[in-house]
């Protein structure tokens, strides 16, 4: 329930779907929650969201320390933070809840979906679900269909995206997948630039001159 798993429940609450938010302490929980309703209630400010409906997506939140809450759902999205051993350790744990038709999709960025998904029972179920942040505004989602990933699967994500309004692009197992590959290599030409003597500012400048909303330092930073 961190800041990308919160804004993920909100992409689908919007969408009309009940959520059960799992996080491991009541404090990181209480966060997770507090992230999220802070979210509906800059809505409200603004004028996006009337109280009414806000209140109506919180009433479908289930929020819980207890992965066994999870065995009723049809779809998991883990979205712990990008280290491999931690995303296996929540995958073993989900094993032992997830019943053999419900689907688990990683949100990873970099990370090999083929090594995460052998460490489920079923690992035919399992796909990336790489939202962009802020998770529940950006529309482009990309799906990983990993080398086990069903056809079955994978129909269901791309249903599951129409249905939160999102760009849904299908993106096979390699390393950044589409996005961030492009993303690796424009940053990496960006530090030889810095290397070579030119400041962050001048990059960043120069990007934005060029019809970036940001330049790569500030999008870093």
């Amino acid at each position: 329930a961190g800041t990308m798993g919160s804004a993920i429940a909100a992409a689908f609450l919007d969408a009309g779907m009940h959520v059960t938010l799992v996080e491991q302490t009541a404090a990181k929980l209480s966060a997770g929650y507090a992230l999220l309703s802070d979210l509906y209630e800059r809505q409200v400010k603004s004028g996006r969201l009337d109280p009414a409906a806000r209140d109506a997506r919180l009433a479908t939140v289930k929020a819980t320390l207890h992965y066994e809450d999870l065995a009723s759902c049809q779809l998991i999205v883990e979205a712990v933070f990008e280290e491999l051993q931690v995303k296996l350790d929540v995958l073993h744990k989900l094993a032992s809840v997830a019943g053999p038709q419900t689907i688990i999709a990683t949100n990873t960025s970099y990370l090999d979906v083929d090594v995460i998904a052998a460490a489920h029972t079923y690992p035919e179920n399992v796909c990336g679900l790489h939202f962009f942040s802020p998770a529940n505004v950006m529309k482009l989602l990309e799906i990983v269909d990993a080398e086990r990933t069903s056809p079955t699967t994978l129909a269901t994500i791309l249903a599951v995206a129409k249905r939160l309004k999102k760009v849904p692009i299908v993106a096979r197992n390699a390393f950044g997948f589409i996005g961030n590959r492009i993303y690796s290599a424009y940053r990496r030409q960006a530090e030889f630039l810095m290397e070579e003597g030119a400041s962050p500012y001048d990059i960043d400048s120069a990007m934005e001159a060029f019809g970036f909303a940001m330049g790569p330092f500030a999008v870093a930073d």
